[in-house]
């Protein structure tokens, strides 16, 4: 069952509230939605992740315009649009600027996974570049290129974008990338690290995050955050 324009709208802002509390954003970050069946996506506009509400989303066109709302789209606008104009199947993007995981986007060691939720980012998770903002459609159309089929990216030295086919699976690949990066960064102080390899990876990603699972962890991470 697809959700409605509002359940997007209230999932958004839980997305908001669990990165925050995650300390996956601070004052700077984004989150959208796709609207099904339409060429339209929910944004979050220039305001904290941990102040925005409802009232504040924007909704934005294939065309990287606002055909709702009345607050400052983010500048990174387009990094959104070129993904749900080019990937059907994602549904929902973070923007995120995980401490961890941005060491490994400024320098020369693969973020690659060692352990079961790192799962998903096997073959290493690859790397845009270019230090820039993504600002242009040009720069989009790259982010969009180097993220291939991947479920994360790592902006150089500033920040990483995740995807989902819904808003609880986009911000599960937002936490379990910051713990990847964690597990890996503590793994190569104590000795060499031990990488998954592709059957190992297969196999976890069936185990760490089936349906079930994947509501009950958002429905933690939301409780959590909520209750604070």
């Amino acid at each position: 069952m697809q959700p409605s324009p509002r359940g997007l709208k209230k999932d958004v802002i839980s997305a908001c509230r669990i990165l925050s509390h995650k300390r996956l954003v601070e004052g700077f970050g984004h989150v959208s939605a796709r609207i099904p069946d339409s060429e339209l996506f929910i944004l979050t506009p220039r305001i904290g992740l941990a102040l925005v509400t409802e009232k504040e989303l924007l909704t934005i066109n294939f065309d990287g315009a606002v055909v709702e709302g009345n607050y400052p789209a983010p500048s990174e606008t387009w990094l959104h649009t070129s993904i749900m104009r080019s990937k059907p199947t994602v549904n929902a993007i973070t923007r995120i600027h995980g401490r961890v995981a941005n060491m490994f986007s400024v320098t020369d060691r693969k973020l690659e996974p060692v352990h079961n939720h790192g799962s998903f980012f096997y073959g290493g998770v690859p790397v845009f570049h270019t230090p820039d903002l993504i600002t242009t459609q040009a720069l989009g159309d790259q982010v969009v290129q180097t993220l291939e089929d991947k479920p994360a990216l790592l902006l150089r030295g500033n920040g990483q974008v995740t995807v989902g086919r819904s808003v609880p699976e986009a911000v599960m690949m937002a936490i379990y990338l910051e713990e990847a990066a964690e597990m890996l960064y503590g793994a190569l102080q104590i000795g060499k690290p031990i990488p998954l390899t592709a059957r190992e990876s297969v196999h976890r990603q069936v185990e760490a995050l089936p349906p079930v699972d994947l509501e009950r962890a958002w429905s933690f991470f939301k409780n959590r955050a909520e209750s604070r």
